[in-house]
């Protein structure tokens, strides 16, 4: 809000709040992203304690599945950080379209059949704390792209309203309890923040708790917080007349617009996933 160059604010959460803006103009909005990145309604997945897998990475070559769990201990399930990361890993490897679709690939002991349908085994029996599979299912993979298209919807709907576009982006303030462990590539990959330099984004952990103390214990704050609200404008994103459409697009593995993605473009490009286009 002081701001000369325009910011972008995204706090993650089962409802994230959005802002756009400088210290001209605010503007602002609200949407459904729903539980997923919490660990909710994933078949392993858990909050972001001990035992949770946060981090995921799956060799090219070999699709062997390389993680770590918060505490160095046997993994128990698959936090949201590490869903990030696996459905970014997975497009980047061909195991789903970029409609997010399992290919699978029966050269790896990774996709496996569960009540006649496939599975992606991220941690084996005997790997786990339970001694059964740490799996990702199907509908996981459609759960993570609700939740980031939602997010990518209000941040594409606010910057035209704005009228600015990601390269007028200067700085991207990640907020909420979730957003600390998050990938910054692999998190652009799948469309989850728009496609900025990683140096362009950062961190701010609990911003709206922390704001709330400043208020309780300020006058001043207070004051600063009520002038804010006087330019700050709120968008409602589903009577946008481009809600719909735009909500379908960003669906897609980062974008149906790929050139809305040109690092990820370029990627997957490079490794042979989409048609380069030619001149």
């Amino acid at each position: 809000f002081e701001a000369e160059k325009i910011c972008l604010t995204i706090d993650i959460g089962t409802n994230t709040e959005i802002v756009l803006g400088n210290k001209d103009e605010l503007f602002t909005t609200s949407c459904a992203s729903g539980p997923a990145f919490e660990g909710m309604h994933i078949t392993h997945g858990m909050k972001a304690v001990e035992g949770a897998i946060e981090k995921v990475k799956i060799d090219p070559e070999t699709f062997e599945v390389h993680y770590e769990t918060i505490g160095n201990t046997e993994p128990v399930g698959i936090c949201g950080s590490a869903m990030v990361d696996i459905v970014a890993e997975m497009l980047k490897t061909g195991l789903i379209d970029r409609t997010g679709k399992f290919k699978v690939n029966k050269s790896t002991e990774h996709f496996q059949k569960v009540n006649n349908e496939y599975v992606f085994v991220i941690a084996k029996p005997n790997e786990t704390r339970s001694g059964t599979p740490i799996i990702v299912t199907q509908k996981d993979i459609r759960e993570i792209q609700l939740a980031k298209a939602a997010i990518h919807t209000g941040c594409s709907i606010l910057m035209r309203k704005r009228g600015v576009s990601t390269d007028l982006i200067d700085k991207i303030f990640v907020a909420g309890a979730f957003g600390n462990y998050l990938n910054i590539e692999n998190s652009i990959i799948i469309g989850l923040l728009p496609d900025v330099p990683s140096s362009k984004v950062k961190f701010v952990g609990n911003a709206a708790g922390s704001g709330a103390i400043m208020s309780l214990i300020s006058k001043k704050e207070r004051e600063k917080a009520k002038e804010i609200t006087k330019r700050t404008k709120y968008i409602e994103l589903a009577i946008d007349p481009s809600f719909h459409m735009e909500l379908a697009a960003s669906m897609y593995l980062p974008h149906k617009n790929l050139d809305k993605f040109p690092t990820v473009k370029k990627l997957l490009e490079k490794r042979g996933l989409i048609k380069a286009n030619r001149p």
